[in-house]
């Protein structure tokens, strides 16, 4: 019988890539060199450049390659339909990442300023109080799922907290965040995400205060309030997302890897290293963003990438064709590509550290002895990411240390009510009740 003919794609959206996309990447750098073809979607093409020093070098190369997604070939000449699960990921915003050259510097200057009023210290301050109250939620249950019950809140929370949203918002940014991820009414939960922002940027126009938000309005960039928020849009997602990955991802090799763990309990490695080995290995952003060239591009192979057509940044095949595995965990080797490279380097890369770092070292406080079966983790389906869908842990129950929360008090039927009434249909139901009571109590203790 004759043996069907391999797909000539990477396909980023198959069951095969998530299972195993380092298996994946090796075959296709294998057969096409350093930059392979690939299907992001069903019909959606696109190529990975997997080599570590042509993704620096385009990067860097704003002439060639932009970030502006209207030069986009296939969705120019009308081959990408509007409603294509990808576009919300690619298509154009008025935000620093979507932008070049002077605007992209504008933007981008608007966000490093206004973070860089927040102390690191307090980031790590903030964290450490919600991932408490976070850990008192689950620890006297001896077992917990801890991508939706801690890593995916953990980063929105802090969030929420330094960008100076009131309770109303934060839930629905929340709310509405989760139900994107979980697939919940995309369409709707997107809408109600961006209202909840609008509505965060009218209340600070009426009353500023010391937070990220209006400091972003008062910058001297002079952003426009649709300006202001698709860079909400992005700077909340992106620093959400990422930095949740990181913190299941790390919990996940320090409990899964022998070696990792090993040198974890003999203090040969800190949470730092773990972090660092896992941006090698499995960033959490991978394959994303994504560069169009100006002009027809040819790769030492004979390639030619034709003007307009996406490039997706892989990360991870770039990491391992260099690096083999990673470098030795203890060696604490920060050149990897994770935060990106260039003009559109990550502006937030130290609060993802310090958020990283202090949410996996309160749970491995608190929680000294917990454990996962492997066969129970598993990886989830997305094409720009390396994200685990979940990881339920075990351990030895301990007390909290804080107020338990509300839905551990009264009976599964209760109701938790929410903060303001909202006319029927103006938000997208919440993923379930324990998040929408969690939320509440988090903003209106």
């Amino acid at each position: 019988m004759p043996v069907a003919p391999r797909c000539p794609y990477a396909e980023l959206h198959s069951a095969e890539f998530t299972a195993d996309p380092h298996a994946v990447n090796r075959r296709m750098v294998k057969e096409h060199g350093p930059v392979f073809p690939a299907e992001i979607f069903p019909g959606i093409k696109a190529w990975v450049v997997a080599d570590y020093a042509l993704i620096t070098a385009w990067c860097r190369d704003t002439r060639t390659f932009r970030r502006d997604s209207r030069l986009w070939l296939d969705w120019r000449e009308g081959r990408i339909p509007d409603d294509a699960p990808v576009v919300a990921m690619m298509m154009h915003r008025p935000n620093l990442l979507y932008s070049d050259g002077d605007e992209h510097a504008r933007l981008k200057r608007s966000v490093i300023d206004s973070l860089g009023r927040v102390p690191e210290s307090r980031i790590g301050d903030i964290t450490r109080q919600h991932a408490d109250i976070l850990i008192d939620a689950f620890c006297q249950r001896g077992q917990a799922e801890l991508v939706s019950e801690y890593a995916r809140l953990l980063p929105l929370l802090v969030l929420c907290e330094i960008f100076g949203f009131s309770r109303d918002v934060g839930e629905r940014v929340l709310n509405s965040l989760s139900a994107l991820w979980d697939g919940i009414d995309v369409v709707k939960s997107n809408g109600e995400y961006e209202r909840a922002l609008s509505d965060a940027i009218s209340a600070k126009h009426a009353q500023p205060g010391e937070d990220v938000t209006s400091w972003l309005l008062q910058h001297r960039s002079g952003l426009s309030d649709e300006e202001l928020l698709h860079q909400l849009v992005v700077t909340i997602g992106a620093g959400a997302e990422p930095t949740a990955n990181l913190i299941s991802g790390t919990t996940h090799t320090l409990l899964a890897d022998d070696e990792v763990r090993q040198a974890f309990r003999g203090a040969r490695v800190g949470i730092g290293e773990a972090i660092d080995q896992l941006l090698w290995i499995d960033p959490p952003v991978n394959n994303y963003p994504v560069l169009y060239p100006v002009k027809d591009v040819r790769v030492s192979t004979g390639t030619v990438i034709r003007a307009g057509e996406p490039i997706l940044l892989g990360y991870a095949a770039a990491h391992a064709t260099m690096a083999g595995e990673g470098p030795d965990i203890e060696s604490g080797n920060r050149a990897h590509l994770a935060f990106g490279v260039g003009p559109h380097r990550c502006p937030a890369q130290g609060f993802a550290y310090a958020i990283a770092q202090v949410g996996v070292e309160t749970l491995t406080k608190r929680l000294p002895d917990l454990r996962t079966n492997k066969e129970d983790v598993h990886r989830r389906p997305a094409p720009f990411a390396l994200a685990l869908s979940q990881l339920p842990v075990t351990f030895t129950p301990v007390s909290p240390k804080g107020t338990t929360p509300p839905w551990q008090q009264t009976s599964p039927s209760s109701t938790p009510t929410t903060s303001t009434d909202r006319p029927q249909n103006s938000a997208p139901e919440a993923p379930s009740s324990k998040l929408r009571s969690l939320v509440a109590w988090l903003f209106g203790r």
